[in-house]
C-alpha cells in the first residue's frame, strides 16, 4: 500500500482542485471531439430553385445527416420577394436557436450576411463565383466558391493537352480579371509555358483579336468573364478554333457540348457534400478558412482526335474522358 506524505498530499489536493476546475470550464469538445449528444440547427438558404442549386442542397443535406446531428431547415429565397423577403429576414434575425446559416448561390449569400451581420450565427457560403464581390468583408467569410485556382487549371491544361501546347491564349477583360491573369502568368512561368494575353474591353474586339493572334497560340483558354463570354461569342470562338485545329478550354458542360477540347466541370451534388463537411467543421470549431471547389476535367475525345492530339494514358482524377 502506498502512503501519501503530507507534502505530497497537499500537492495532490491542489492538482485535484485544478483538474476539477478545468473539467467544469472546458466542455467535452475542448479536445477537438464533438460533445456527445450535441445537436445543431442549420438554416440553408438557396438563391433559386434551379438544378445546380437543388443538387448542391441535396448533397449538403445528405452529407450533414451523415456527419453530425443537425436539424436542417431549407429556404428557397426566390419564393420571397420585396416585403416578404424583408419579413423573412426579420423573422430569422430574431431567432436565437440558429447555430449556422448556409448560403447556396450569390443572392442567398448576400441575404445571409445582411440578415446575420454579427458572429453569433456562423455562416458558410457555397456555389458562388468571386464571393469577394458578393459578401462584405469576405476575407473573413468561409465557404466553397466556384473559383478554380489559375495554377490548377494551367496544370490540367498542360497535362491534358500535352507538351505541344505551349502558347496559351487567355481571353479576359483587365477591368474584371486582372488578378486572375496575374496569377495565371505566375503559374505559367513555373510550368515553363507562354501565356498570351488576349485582353479585350468589348466583345466586338474578339473577332479582330482572334485573326491577329492565331499564329501565336496553341490553345485558347476561356474563363468566366462577363465582357468576353456569351453563348453566341463562345460558340463563335470554338467554331473558328476547330477550323484552325486550335483546342479550346472552357469551364462547364456548355463549352464541352459546343466543341471545346477540354472543360472544367462541377458536380454540384459533390460541391454540396463538400460544403456540408465544411459546415460540420465550422460547428465543431475546427475550420478557419475557405476551400477550393472539387471539380472534374473533361477531355473531348472526338474533338481531340480531329485535331490530332492524343490523350495521354493513364488519366488520373480529376481528369477523365467526358461523356
Amino acid at each position: 500500500m502506498r502512503y501519501f506524505h503530507p507534502t505530497n498530499r497537499v500537492v495532490f489536493h491542489v492538482m485535484l482542485f485544478w483538474m476539477m476546475a478545468w473539467g467544469a470550464l472546458c466542455p467535452a469538445h475542448c479536445d477537438g471531439t464533438e460533445a456527445e449528444g450535441k445537436s445543431y440547427r442549420v438554416v440553408a438558404f438557396s438563391s433559386k430553385n434551379i438544378r445546380p442549386y437543388v443538387e448542391a442542397m441535396d448533397g449538403l443535406r445528405e452529407r450533414l445527416a451523415e456527419a453530425i446531428d443537425a436539424r436542417v431547415d431549407v429556404v428557397m429565397l426566390d419564393q420571397y420577394a420585396d416585403k416578404a423577403r424583408d419579413d423573412l429576414a426579420e423573422q430569422f434575425s430574431s431567432e436565437e436557436s440558429i447555430d449556422l446559416a448556409a448560403a447556396i448561390g450569390p443572392e442567398a449569400a448576400a441575404f445571409v450576411w445582411e440578415t446575420f451581420p454579427d458572429a453569433s450565427v456562423a455562416k458558410v457560403y457555397s456555389v458562388i463565383l468571386n464571393p469577394e464581390k458578393v459578401i462584405p468583408a469576405s476575407r473573413s467569410a468561409i465557404g466553397v466558391s466556384l473559383n478554380i485556382p489559375a495554377a490548377d487549371q494551367l496544370r490540367a491544361i498542360h497535362q491534358g493537352l500535352g507538351p505541344s501546347v505551349r502558347r496559351i491564349g487567355l481571353f479576359f477583360d483587365p477591368a474584371l480579371n486582372s488578378d486572375f491573369f496575374s496569377a495565371a502568368r505566375a503559374a505559367a512561368m513555373e510550368l515553363d509555358v507562354d501565356l498570351v494575353p488576349m485582353a479585350v474591353a468589348s466583345r466586338k474586339d474578339i473577332p479582330f483579336l482572334l485573326e491577329e493572334c492565331w499564329d501565336s497560340m496553341d490553345c485558347i483558354w476561356l474563363i468566366p468573364d462577363q465582357t468576353v463570354i456569351s453563348e453566341s461569342i463562345s460558340q463563335y470562338i470554338i467554331k473558328q478554333a476547330v477550323l484552325k485545329k486550335v483546342p479550346v478550354v472552357g469551364y462547364n458542360q456548355f463549352f464541352y457540348d459546343s466543341g471545346a477540347a477540354m472543360a472544367f466541370v462541377f458536380d454540384y451534388h459533390t460541391l454540396g457534400r463538400q460544403s456540408a463537411d465544411l459546415i460540420a467543421d465550422v460547428l465543431r470549431q475546427t475550420a478557419s478558412k475557405s476551400q477550393n471547389p472539387a471539380f472534374n476535367v473533361w477531355l473531348n475525345a472526338v474533338v481531340l482526335k480531329k485535331m490530332g492530339i492524343e490523350i495521354s494514358q493513364p488519366l488520373t482524377l480529376p481528369m477523365m474522358v467526358g461523356p
